[in-house]
This record gives structure tokens, sequence and C-alpha cells, in this order.
């Protein structure tokens, strides 16, 4: 009986010493806006929406659609909005903000300044996001039947 007994102890002592410690793997939703060292993305649709009522899609002007909403993977989380192609005035700047970008995970939030909605950072919810597409919303009353929803499309990646 000792003897099985030894065996038993000397196996499961070999077994435990042989296994690999489990790491996991959390999925990293700063790289997904950021990439690796930075990911710009484009707006592909601004809407309202209201109270089940019918959404207005707007159509955004050149100047505007062709913006890049660049947010950098460093220290800093470095968001920058820069002009495309076309600006909407010949003295407006190459760069529209320059500021940092934050996301909270536990609320799906991503605070940025979005300057076709405000000058001012604002908390929008992440609503879907995939390495190509992001889409976020923000209500615009205390009861959460209003927003407006904007999806972003990945343009470049670095």
């Amino acid at each position: 009986m000792q003897t099985i007994l030894k065996i038993v102890t000397i196996s499961f002592i070999l077994l435990a010493s042989c296994s690999e410690d489990v790491k996991p793997t959390p999925l990293e939703y700063n790289k997904i806006f950021s990439g690796k060292t930075k990911k710009t993305w484009k707006v592909a649709s601004l809407k309202w929406k209201g109270d089940g009522k019918d959404d207005i899609s707007y159509n955004l002007g050149s100047c505007d659609k062709d913006n890049l909403y660049t947010f950098y993977a460093n220290a800093e989380n470095l968001y920058e909005v820069s002009n495309g192609a076309t600006k909407c005035s010949s003295d407006e700047a190459d760069t529209l903000v320059s500021d940092t970008w934050s996301f909270v995970n536990a609320t799906s939030t991503l605070t940025i300044i979005f300057p076709l909605l405000s000058d001012s950072s604002l908390p929008f919810f992440v609503r879907r996001i995939t390495s190509k597409e992001l889409t976020i919303e923000i209500y615009i009353d205390q009861d959460n039947k209003y927003s407006y929803q904007i999806t972003l499309e990945s343009v470049s990646e670095e």
C-alpha cells in the first residue's frame, strides 16, 4: 500500500512540475484604435438618432469628409485630426486638433474631441469596433433618447 502511495505521490509531483503557467492574453482595444504605432480613420457616416423615429443621415461636405482622425499608440495617447486634401477654408491649418484620447473598457467609453460636434473632449460610447470599422455614439439628452452616431473606417495603420 505504501508503494502505491509513493508512486501516486511521485507521479503527481512530476506532473505538477511539468505544467505550464497559463497566461491569458486579453483583447487590447487600445491596439484596435491605434495599431502598433498609429492608426488613421475617416468618417464613413454621421447620423442623428432620435427616440425610435427615423434617423437623419448627414451628407458631409468634401472638406469635412476627408478629414483624418489619427490615434497614436504612444505613452501620451496622442490624438490628431488633420485636414485631408480639401480644406474648408484656404487659411485653415493642416492640423485641426492635437490632444489626447482615452478609452475605459469597463464602460466602453472613448473620450476624444470630435470637431464636427464640439471643440472639447466628449465621452462617446463604442458601439462596434473591428480592425476596419469603429462606430461611436454620444447621447445629447438626459433620457438617452437622442444621439449622434458616427461610423469611422480605417484608412491606414502602422
